[in-house]
């Protein structure tokens, strides 16, 4: 029997060319006898033992129509990734193995075609987004060699970015002998979108009343993927944020990022602290990023913080310099409701801090300076893997550590609230050492939307202050949400709720995104 069955990539999506129509006698074949032998005739420049490797399918396994049919796409989607997206797999051979009468022999040889050299980058749908800049996030190169061509790993990449609502697999044209034009059909998200948080804190758990915040975030600006974020919080007890952040994702010509930052926080009376970012991004091809950065902190005590407490003064004037360095990798297939992936960041900072405060020594109130080092540390890590068909299980945590000779309230992390120790107030928790440990487990309906129960383990340690002492403490949390895609925008609502307190004290949290 001899059947020539040809597979390759004439677009971007695979073709399949017979040079004899797929008879019965292939598929009663396939399924009553287990493969015997397989002989790889002609790789060109892989190797034959690539080519094996590639097959999802080895001796002795029992083999059909349908997963040949996979195996030669497994093949020419190999040949496609080393680079030679029109290559050809034919079966030479499907016939009884001489050497095993009970099984099949399978004989293919791979025509591996030219090697292309991308010609350009059109974009289909498009208003704002440049060709450069894809080029950029799928790590192409105009005049260059076309390398790992994979249409449905540059379909999931573009998706994964948020900033397109559609994403179709890219198209492959020749546009000469040697030269090939990639054609992205695309359809962009809205260019920003406006994020209000709402909550509600019974009276009971201390400051209570509504808590909010509002963020306006403008994505995509000038087709380049660069962004601006403005956010303002305000919490119980006159406690305020302010954000603001800009980044240009490539910097012209070269593929590191740039990210500039300011935030405030006012903490009632007691202090104000100013807070200056300068990031700076190089991002592999692989999709890791590395980022160096530093940063500038100014700490000003308020008439509440100017107080004496135990001879010391509750809040000193402090100013902190500090250089990091830290890694992002982010590897998800939907932005908004993720199946699976993964995301982690780690940013390590040292520097140095000058400290003034006043001080009472032998009956006389003196201002003391000192200079001392600074340490932090801050990690983050979500995985998301898939349970069952609507299922997904998401996993992960936060950790922050500060280490210096001398600690001050203005320095710590704060845990608590809707972000973070969900089932407790806005930033309850303040200490050197902080830690949270999450689970979720989601059910998926229409993505992005989804309902979901939680579980929050937070961990937090505060050092030896005027007025305290150094304790460690472990607070849980629980409940359950909803995340719903509306014709006003993506809503997220969740009831959270703490071991502490009744049923009826949870705290509700009510997240709405508005597009632009």
């Amino acid at each position: 029997m001899y059947v020539g069955l040809l597979i390759g990539f004439g677009t971007s999506r695979l073709l399949y060319a017979q040079s004899s129509p797929p008879s019965d006698s292939v598929s009663r074949v396939a399924a009553s006898f287990r493969l015997g032998t397989i002989r790889i005739l002609e790789s060109g420049p892989l190797s034959a033992e690539v080519v094996r490797a590639a097959l999802p399918f080895r001796p002795g396994d029992r083999l059909n129509a349908e997963r040949l049919q996979a195996g030669l796409e497994a093949v020419a989607r190999r040949y496609a990734e080393a680079g030679y997206p029109l290559a050809r797999v034919i079966i030479r051979q499907l016939d009884q193995d001489p050497a095993h009468p009970d099984r099949l022999l399978l004989a293919l040889a791979v025509e591996p075609g030219p090697c292309l050299y991308l010609d350009r980058i059109v974009l289909r749908g498009t208003r704002r987004t440049r060709p450069d800049f894809v080029a950029r996030l799928l790590n192409l190169q105009i005049g260059r060699r076309l390398r790992a061509f994979n249409p449905e790993r540059m379909q999931e990449r573009l998706t994964a970015t948020g900033l397109f609502r559609r994403v179709d697999p890219p198209e492959l044209y020749l546009t000469g002998d040697t030269t090939a034009a990639l054609v992205f059909p695309l359809e962009e998200a809205p260019p920003g979108s406006f994020d209000l948080l709402l909550g509600y804190q019974p009276p009971g758990a201390g400051a209570g009343g509504v808590v909010g915040s509002g963020h306006l975030q403008l994505r995509h600006l000038f087709g380049a993927g660069r962004e601006l974020d403005v956010q303002l919080e305000r919490l119980p007890g006159r406690v305020s944020r302010f954000r603001l952040e800009a980044a240009d994702p490539f910097l012209p010509g070269t593929s590191f990022s740039l990210r500039l930052g300011f935030a405030g926080h006012q903490q009632d009376s007691t202090y104000n602290r100013q807070d200056f970012r300068l990031v700076l991004g190089y991002r592999f091809p692989s999709g890791l990023q590395l980022t160096a950065s530093w940063r500038r902190e100014a700490t000003r005590p308020g008439p509440a913080g100017l107080r004496l407490e135990d001879g010391r003064q509750r809040i000193a004037r402090g100013t902190a310099t500090l250089f990091g360095v830290g890694l992002r990798w982010e590897q998800l297939d939907h932005p908004l409701a993720p199946r699976q992936g993964l995301t982690l960041t780690v940013q390590a900072e040292r520097g140095r801090k000058t400290w003034s405060a006043r001080q009472v020594s032998g009956g006389d109130t003196l201002r003391v300076h000192e200079r001392f080092r600074q340490d932090r540390l801050e990690a983050m890590l979500r995985f998301y893997g898939p349970l069952a068909a609507r299922l997904v299980l998401v996993g992960g945590g936060e950790l922050a550590l500060l280490r210096a000779d001398r600690y001050d309230a203005a320095d710590f992390y704060r845990l608590g609230g809707a972000r973070s120790l969900r089932g407790y107030n806005e930033e309850q928790f303040a200490g050197h050492r902080t830690a949270r440990l999450l689970a979720e487990i989601r059910y998926l309906l229409t993505p992005p939307t989804f309902i979901f129960g939680f579980l929050d383990l937070g961990y937090v340690a505060t050092p030896s202050l005027p007025g305290t002492e150094p304790r460690t403490a472990w607070h849980p949390g629980y409940g359950l949400g909803l995340q719903l895609q509306t014709g006003a925008g993506l809503l997220n609502l969740s009831y959270a709720l703490n071991p502490d307190e009744p049923l009826l004290d949870g705290r509700i949290h009510l997240q709405l995104v508005f597009a632009l």
